[in-house]
């Protein structure tokens, strides 16, 4: 699977999104590591965006630091979604 994955190319299907667009992440991803992931979140456009690593943790960032990955989702997506956006 490595090797497949090393040739996507996430550009190819666009930067621009009429929704929102979350990047949560491990700070210690070595699958998929944070530069490449900001360097495609800083080209995307979207209406919302937030990029945030979850300190302590790797791949599968929202199961190793549930607590954390909740509080992003409440304080980052939930507002988005449901037009609350607070402190914008």
């Amino acid at each position: 699977m490595a090797p497949t994955a090393a040739t996507i190319d996430e550009w190819a299907e666009g930067t621009a999104f009429q929704l929102p667009f979350f990047v949560f992440q491990g700070e210690h991803d070595v699958l998929t590591p944070p530069a490449p992931a900001k360097r495609f979140f800083d080209d995307v456009s979207a209406p919302v965006k937030e990029f945030a690593l979850i300190e302590g943790a790797s791949h599968f960032a929202s199961f190793r630091r549930p607590e954390r990955f909740l509080d992003l989702m409440l304080t980052k997506v939930r507002p988005a979604v449901t037009g609350e956006l607070i402190g914008r």
